[in-house]
């Protein structure tokens, strides 16, 4: 087949759109919300548009791994933590977890083996 013949039967042909994967929910306004910032503030502090961080966490764009990473940072969390934990939850370890890992010497101590006793 002439490969100019080939082209111009092509020419017609309308480009097939593939449907996008829908995104996952995420839990970065929760996380956002729990450490006390507005969308305007955390889009500076993530050098993105507000615009942007908005899309991301209504799961209409996707994240990057800079921004999850600044993210974490920013909200005091884990990328992972970000990703599948609702810190608003209520009957959610993680608040506590958190406030946990600030304890230092004979506190850290006792929490720990009273979770450790707790899980037996």
């Amino acid at each position: 087949m002439d490969p100019r013949a080939a082209q111009c039967e092509n020419v017609n042909m309308a480009p097939v759109k593939k449907p996008l994967r829908q995104l996952d929910r995420t839990f970065l306004k929760e996380w956002r919300e729990v450490a006390g910032l507005d969308q305007e503030t955390a889009a500076a502090r993530l050098q993105v548009s507000r615009t942007l961080l908005s899309k991301i966490e209504g799961a209409k764009s996707p994240y990057s791994q800079r921004i999850l990473e600044a993210a974490a940072e920013i909200y005091k969390s884990t990328p992972a933590q970000l990703i599948a934990v609702n810190p608003k939850a209520n009957n959610s370890f993680w608040p506590l977890f958190n406030q946990a890992e600030k304890l230092e010497g004979k506190d850290r101590e006792r929490v720990r083996e009273i979770l450790v006793a707790s899980l037996r």
